[in-house]
């Protein structure tokens, strides 16, 4: 899987065209429940408040995240539950890696975005692709969190990729 650096980020995770406006507000006001990258609460509070008063965040991982997730079929919602649902496994994600070290079970289905400092813990960052037989399933009428349970079963104890802060992977994406 090819990484990338933000100081090498594409022309188009540099904007949200052609996505419309209205459309990257929806995602945008989604992706600020599950952050997909972990800085310091200064930083934080400043991506927060600019897409809470503005509607919009220009972070290039935002963008990327909702360009590669909407190329995929996903609305901002599915997204959000899918993230949610993830996350309500104790395992998918160590919050804080003294104290739950023993509990973290990685997963080949979820990627973590992770600081410089894995005590840091980290935050879930789902790819897509792996994600759209959930999608096909919860859009058939399926029960959300019992798809994502039966995807993730055969998956733990899988390694799972961190995304060191200022990298990611990249991602097709329709121009």
């Amino acid at each position: 899987m090819p990484i990338i650096r933000l100081t090498e980020v594409p022309p188009v995770l540099q904007t949200w065209k052609p996505m419309r406006i209205t459309l990257a507000r929806k995602w945008c006001a989604e992706i600020i429940n599950y952050m997909p990258h972990r800085l310091q609460a200064t930083f934080m509070w400043g991506i927060q408040y600019e897409a809470r008063h503005s509607g919009i965040s220009h972070v290039a991982e935002w963008i990327w995240l909702a360009k590669e997730f909407h190329a995929a079929g996903f609305t901002p919602a599915e997204w959000l539950q899918l993230t949610g649902d993830v996350s309500s496994d104790d395992r998918s994600v160590s919050r804080n890696f003294e104290s739950k070290k023993e509990r973290y079970v990685p997963n080949s289905m979820i990627a973590l975005a992770v600081s410089d400092y894995p005590e840091d813990g980290g935050r879930i960052r789902l790819q897509a692709e792996p994600w759209k037989p959930w999608l096909e399933r919860t859009r058939a009428g399926e029960d959300s969190l019992a798809v994502v349970q039966e995807l993730l079963e055969a998956h733990w104890g899988e390694p799972a990729v961190h995304i060191p802060f200022g990298e990611f992977t990249l991602c097709t994406l329709e121009a």
